[in-house]
């Protein structure tokens, strides 16, 4: 599934936050996306997923326009964000949590469920080898067992990625995956994110302050600064670019 947006406005009353914004999604690829703050990011990633409705512009999943579509229809679409503040389900598992995420359907509805049928059994059995699989990719496995509630910050982004990917999507929107992280977890981080593209199939946004990070697993970049796409390429030709390096590079990262 490719994702192209063209021409994506928006604007808070005076306040124009996109500004004819495109961006290009390829089927299984890693796309950063940076730019100083106030540059327009979170607006964009917002209107992709549909937690902002844009004024203007196309936002096409293959051949359908989820611009303006609600979260829920987009997230059907198989188009899944995830945002900064990890929200983990109380009371429940690590595992638990990645369970909830998973979108296979148990075979023979809730006579099954109260008989424990064999085909019950055995699907219940599939969603939990998926859910460890997943929880592995992220360094979580050993910790499935533990109330999700008592996670460190670093764990519960670990967490908060593994229940998206546990819906299957096609594209994945990542908002700062890497913050809170230390460098053992954004190591595990870059190679669960290149595994969704090499072992999944799927595309994936990322948005992060951490330069390098974003560089370093990206199959091409685009950057932004004041609502508009300034530079897009490899990580090596956004990195010699003049509007770049002046917008955002020679400030340190710091977005």
């Amino acid at each position: 599934m490719n994702l192209t947006a063209t021409a994506v406005g928006k604007r808070y009353g005076g306040v124009h936050a996109l500004r004819g914004v495109d961006l290009a999604i390829p089927e299984r690829s890693i796309v950063g996306l940076i730019g100083p703050n106030g540059a327009g990011k979170s607006t964009l990633l917002k209107s992709l997923s549909g937690f902002v409705v844009p004024d203007t512009g196309t936002i096409m999943l293959d051949s359908l326009d989820v611009a303006g579509l609600a979260p829920s229809r987009i997230a059907r679409a198989r188009l899944v964000a995830t945002f900064q503040h990890a929200t983990p389900i109380a009371g429940l598992s690590v595992l638990g949590n990645v369970l909830v995420g998973m979108t296979e359907k148990h075979t023979g509805g809730l006579f099954a469920a109260l008989c424990g049928t064999p085909g019950y059994r055995a699907s219940e059995r599939r969603q939990r080898e998926r859910a460890l699989e997943l929880l592995r990719s992220f360094g979580l496995e050993r910790i499935a067992g533990l109330d999700a509630g008592g996670l460190s910050f670093g764990q519960l982004r670990l967490l908060e990625i593994a229940r998206a990917v546990a819906a299957e999507p096609a594209i994945l929107l990542l908002d700062e995956p890497a913050a809170g992280l230390n460098r053992v977890e954004i190591d595990r981080m870059s190679a669960a994110i290149r595994s969704l593209r090499d072992e999944h199939g799927m595309s994936v946004l990322v948005v992060d302050h951490d330069v390098p990070f974003v560089f370093g697993i990206s199959d091409r970049i685009t950057a932004m600064n004041s609502g508009r796409v300034i530079a897009e390429g490899t990580p090596a030709e956004i990195e010699r670019d003049d509007a770049v390096r002046a917008a955002y590079l020679s400030v340190g990262g710091d977005s």
